[in-house]
């Protein structure tokens, strides 16, 4: 049985994404490409583009100065105001009065409220706001919050869909739906949350997402067969890596340019990377060649090549011992490396089956997941030797912590093993498995991935659960033996979970930021409460109606959609190519360079659906080709988020298909 599982981890290792006798293998399995998790954190460096608006505001009480500003993240054209519908970032900086030092006092609350009116006396105190919105009540949502996030899929569909999970009482949760060129594989979200990296392994292309606009900006095209799959964010943010399977290279981007500014040639891949945590140094795993190839950051070139055990896929690296750790799934050791002496300095006895490696949040103790044997094994990098192990949920392929804890996925069963870290540094783990569905992911190969299943939320104690085959995210929190609720993914299955954390963010110390984008014009007041001291204040600001057209009181006008098809039938699976002009509605000329154009293709009532993002063939004609998979009366329908163009806002256009044995000028259109 052990030589037929190594065969079939072998033949699934050779041709990279094919799914044998229920194994999951080499592109499936956990790397842990950043040290920290994948959840939004704001960081001191997205004021470097920032523009100021308006004058700060000032309050003190109790020695403590608040200062309120108000900062842009696009262009400000000399405007001295916010605008609706356009990004800017929210910032409180707290200081002692007496010493001007800054201080650090917690996680603040605050919110943005548009005005009832101009007319103070008819405006409730400050202090009644800040209750009212601390209550909780249907009747008391602000019209910004602070102190909320969003909930991120990557889907089987090649959409991304942004969905908030505080809207309890709304219809739908659903906020934004993004289509991209390609399915996705993996994913990174920039430390400031700005910006979201996709890897379309299939198309050698990698999407690059603006979360505050929920538009795809640019790809970056890897080339034909490079196959880019694995992402690492460079600690200090000055780049992003990506490891392209398909070839023996690594490639860097430029996170401001978004351009592949260099190319290591490394060894086979597949790869997983990891970072030490000084920027120092990258290692990326070579799954054929049997190497970790370290890379010195400093120069950007190639400082060494380490031999491993066979077949290594799991990498991490762990802090406290400042060694990089390696997990072979075909051998029976793990290697430590030390990547200032460029070498192996020890190795730690394992079994065959090793699949992922991922440190716990103080960085000493290392939890190794073997999927052929069903268990974790603890690491600890004092000792460098493994001080226990359990047995966990079958098939197990991922772990994730909060504080307190370990989450152990595993592809053949619906729950997942809950570990408490004390007892895990003791060496004693004792694993409580927690019901997470329905249904295993196993029961959906096809939609196995790499990205995370299993992510922290910012409350520290909870976590979101994504299940592919339910098609639904569950969210739980610990000491329950069952999930707290669950949430729709709109009959997608995710292959991926993030979540971007809009809530205010210690960038530096005693300076709170956040992202805001106002839903429509006029005078807000900006409650603020802090905890310790017991402080609350209402700040204001201005809101005027955007200059390009973003404007709530006329609303805005998006484009016309001029269809040049479906005006007579076209053959069933045969590909060919649907096209329209898109019309500005106040010049009537075609409208040049929108790049989020999406198609949306279905066959009432929708037992069939296809999405696809179009591309200009022509100024102002946007094009996609499509097969259609059996004859029928189809719809057709466009959208383009920049230009305020939904789905929901257009007239679907209906194509006729016959068959292909059937000459289409032999039928009537009805």
């Amino acid at each position: 049985m052990f030589v037929k599982a190594m065969i079939s981890l072998w033949a699934y290792f050779r041709v990279m994404g094919v799914w044998i006798g229920g194994v999951l293998l080499v592109s499936q399995v956990l790397a842990d490409p950043l040290p920290q998790p994948k959840i939004a954190l704001a960081r001191d460096a997205i004021g470097s583009y920032a523009t100021a608006l308006e004058q700060v505001q000032q309050f003190e009480q109790d020695g403590v100065r608040i200062e309120f500003s108000l900062q842009t993240v696009e262009k400000a054209e000399g405007r001295q105001e916010a605008q609706v519908g356009q990004t800017t970032l929210a910032q409180f900086s707290l200081r002692d009065v007496r010493t001007g030092q800054p201080l650090s006092l917690g996680r603040p609350k605050a919110w943005m409220n548009a005005r009832l009116s101009e007319t103070v006396a008819g405006e409730r105190t400050c202090t009644d706001k800040i209750r009212s919105l601390t209550s909780g009540q249907l009747g008391s949502r602000p019209d910004v919050d602070l102190n909320s996030y969003v909930v991120a899929t990557l889907n089987h569909d090649k959409t991304i869909t942004f969905i908030n999970p505080h809207v309890a009482f709304n219809p739908t949760k659903l906020e934004h739906i993004i289509s991209l060129p390609g399915l996705g594989t993996d994913w990174l979200l920039t430390k400031d949350g700005r910006l979201l990296y996709v890897t379309l392994s299939d198309e050698g292309v990698i999407a690059v997402i603006d979360t505050t606009t929920h538009r795809l900006t640019q790809t970056i095209a890897t080339g034909p067969g490079s196959r880019p799959t694995r992402l690492g964010l460079q600690p200090d943010g000055r780049a992003v890596w990506v490891g392209l399977d398909g070839t023996a290279q690594v490639v860097a981007l430029d996170p401001v340019t978004h351009t592949i500014v260099k190319t290591i040639a490394v060894g086979e891949g597949p790869h997983a990377l990891a970072f030490s945590d000084e920027s120092a140094r990258l290692a990326v795993t070579n799954g054929v060649s049997n190497t970790v190839s370290l890379v010195d950051l400093r120069t950007v070139s190639l400082a060494a090549t380490v031999s491993v055990g066979k077949t290594p896929v799991a990498i991490s690296y762990g802090s406290a011992a400042k060694r990089f750790y390696v997990g072979s799934m075909n051998d029976s050791v793990m290697t430590v490396i030390d990547p200032a002496a460029h070498s192996q300095v020890s190795t730690i006895s394992t079994q065959p089956g090793v699949v992922a490696l991922r440190f716990e949040p103080t960085g000493r103790f290392a939890v190794v997941v073997n999927q052929l044997e069903s268990k974790i094994s603890i690491v600890d990098t004092a000792t460098n030797g493994i001080i226990g192990s359990t047995a966990v949920v079958k098939d197990p392929d991922q772990v994730t912590f909060t504080e307190r804890y370990a989450y152990v996925r595993g592809i053949e069963s619906e729950k997942f093993s809950l570990i408490d870290l004390v007892d895990l540094r003791k060496g004693k783990p004792a694993p409580v498995d927690i019901q997470a569905g329905q249904h295993a992911p196993s029961s959906v190969p096809d939609q196995l991935g790499i990205a995370d299943m299993i992510v922290p939320a910012p409350e520290g104690n909870t976590v979101m659960v994504a299940n592919a085959p339910d098609q639904t995210l569950y969210f739980y929190q610990e000491g329950m033996m069952v999930p707290m609720g669950t949430f729709s993914n709109y009959k997608r299955m995710p292959r991926g979970i993030l979540i971007l954390d809009r809530s205010l963010k210690e960038v530096s110390p005693g300076v709170y930021r956040a992202p805001v984008t106002f839903p429509k014009a006029g005078r807000y007041d900006v409650p603020l409460l802090i905890d310790r001291p017991r402080t609350m204040h209402c700040f204001q600001v201005s809101v005027q109606e955007s200059v390009n057209g973003a404007s709530t009181a006329t609303g805005t006008r998006p484009p016309i959609v001029r269809a040049q098809f479906g005006n007579a039938p076209i053959q069933a699976r045969v590909p060919t190519a649907i096209g329209f002009l898109l019309i500005d509605p106040t010049t009537q000329q075609p409208i040049v360079g929108i790049r989020d154009v999406q198609v949306l293709l279905f066959e009432p009532p929708g037992t069939w659906q296809q999405r696809q993002h179009a591309r200009e063939v022509e100024p102002g004609r946007y094009a996609i080709t499509q097969s259609f998979p059996h004859p029928g009366e189809y719809r057709v329908m466009v959208q383009t988020a920049s230009r305020h163009l939904r789905y929901t806002d257009g007239t679907a256009v209906v194509q006729q298909v016959v068959s292909a044995t059937t000459r289409p000028n032999q039928q009537t259109r009805r």
